[in-house]
């Protein structure tokens, strides 16, 4: 084995992998293929992206056991301790009805340590997962729509489901030697997604009492928001299904901004409740071990969409972070916006074709990729990672460390083979694509590439994502040539 301490080299791994391939060998690979000296182990988590084998019908890797594991639910991995979550209607609902005799931290940590890893609680909150609408009151914690009737995803202002989440934070540090926790949540907000795409009405909140609540104590008109957002959903879905108002898709949708300008402040609402909820976990978090490292996942969105690029500060959120993991997988990136841009080319977009919007969309996030149509074959570069490195560091000004998200064989297009598992989240799609045929694909120098543009531009370390039961080891190999050439 060889560990390089200066830099932390995180790798993204579920129970599974454990399971299939035992701890200590499983430690060993990643220490001598990919130079892993931090491990980001998933718990909780509801989503394939983070959790169990690879996604159905998509390639199984070369290692790991070779068959998909159909019907995989997902959870809670750690032991529950009752005592942290007896603020919430919740309990300590959750725990994953897989390997019901394994402590993934418990497991792991120690073995981890011997090695000279550390280890962090990757913590995903699956706010779209259908799992999470079958545990006793999760309906309680829902999101309200414009019209006023329960939504698809919760909410953050909810008490009973921050205390839930809070409850695995104090449940975490309490109970487990955690060297720190990285808490994702892929969420966009109201009026994001409205431009982005066709949406179900349902997506479209919070207005529930306690959103509301806040609402008023920032001096926002509630009714007014409603009534903006409600017309914007009207405008959403006549856009999606092909009317073009005489005015145009975006003036009309420029003109309900200006009526009801509360949209735009019920979107600043909706962001920093989020937010709210991140300096909320590291604080109870720094209570119990200032040691302890707090961290977020910023999603994908931050490389395509300018609007979302413009809710995610990364100055502000340096002020309540030990540390960033920015998404910025090259490979998938080509596939993934190539659909983005099609997509808002049926919303916000709907009087330009995809390919007039690319090139302004380059300029607006100071990009600079290849020709829109080839996107889904060729991905982003590795320049992309060194620019979008180099911009997040700026932005935390040094008070934050930055750990690029590194893309390693996360799956790209359609399945090959589909319907083998039922739809696992509800409402719109989010990091996705509907791409076909002969796609970009990851490669060891793809790897290493990304791997060393990163360190260029001034990351404090990298996490090899989205999860190693998806990855080919010769690929972790490109990682760990990296780093071990930075020597």
């Amino acid at each position: 084995m060889s560990i390089v301490p200066d830099r932390v080299v995180a790798m993204q791994i579920g129970a599974i992998s454990f399971v299939d391939e035992g701890v200590d060998r499983t430690l060993d690979i990643l220490a001598e293929r990919g130079a892993v000296n931090a491990l980001f182990l998933a718990t909780p988590t509801w989503t394939r992206g983070t959790g169990g084998r690879q996604i159905p019908g998509y390639p199984i890797p070369d290692h790991g056991v070779q068959e998909y594991d159909l019907g995989w639910v997902g959870g809670n991995y750690a032991t529950p301790h009752p005592q942290y979550y007896g603020n919430t209607v919740l309990g300590d609902v959750g725990r994953a009805p897989e390997h019901p005799e394994l402590d993934l931290l418990n497991e792991v940590i120690p073995k981890a340590r011997e090695r000279g890893m550390k280890s962090f609680a990757w913590m995903e909150e699956s706010g779209g997962a259908r799992q999470l609408r079958t545990y006793p009151n999760f309906a309680k914690v829902l999101e309200v729509d414009a019209w006023g009737r329960p939504g698809r995803r919760p909410c953050f202002n909810n008490p009973d489901y921050r205390n839930w989440h809070l409850g695995f934070v104090e449940d975490y540090v309490q109970s487990y030697e955690l060297d720190g926790l990285a808490w994702c949540s892929e969420r966009p907000g109201p009026l994001n997604m409205l431009m982005q795409g066709t949406v179900d009405v349902s997506e479209i909140g919070c207005f529930c009492p306690h959103c509301r609540q806040v609402a008023r104590d920032r001096g926002i008109d509630v009714d007014r928001a409603m009534r903006g957002y409600r017309e914007l959903v009207d405008w959403n879905q006549r856009v999606g299904a092909g009317e073009r108002p005489v005015d145009g898709a975006f003036v009309t949708f420029w003109r309900i901004l200006l009526n009801f300008p509360e949209v735009l402040a019920w979107q600043t609402l909706w962001t920093e409740s989020q937010r709210q909820l991140y300096r909320d976990i590291y604080g109870v978090a720094k209570a119990i071990s200032p040691e302890v490292q707090v961290g977020w996942h910023v999603y994908h969105n931050i490389s395509f969409s300018p609007f979302y690029r413009a809710d995610q500060d990364y100055t502000e959120t340096a002020k309540f972070s030990d540390f960033i993991k920015v998404v910025i997988y090259n490979n998938c990136a080509g596939p993934r916006f190539f659909t983005w841009v099609k997509s808002i080319c049926g919303a916000l977009f709907a009087d330009a074709e995809p390919e007039d919007v690319y090139p302004l969309m380059m300029k607006l996030l100071q990009l600079d990729e290849g020709s829109y149509e080839k996107l889904p074959q060729t991905g982003f570069t590795a320049d992309y990672v060194r620019r979008e490195t180099e911009r997040a560091v700026a932005g935390v000004g040094g008070q934050s460390a930055i750990y690029p998200g590194i893309d390693i064989d996360i799956p790209v297009g359609v399945a090959k083979q589909r319907g083998l598992e039922k739809p696992r989240d509800v409402g719109t799609k989010i990091n996705w694509d509907d791409n076909e045929g002969e796609l970009t694909a990851c490669t060891p120098e793809s790897v290493r590439d990304a791997t060393l543009a990163a360190f260029e531009g001034g990351a404090e370390g990298v996490v090899l994502s989205r999860k190693y039961s998806e990855m080919l080891l010769e690929n972790v190999s490109g990682a760990g040539d990296a780093v071990r050439s930075l020597k």
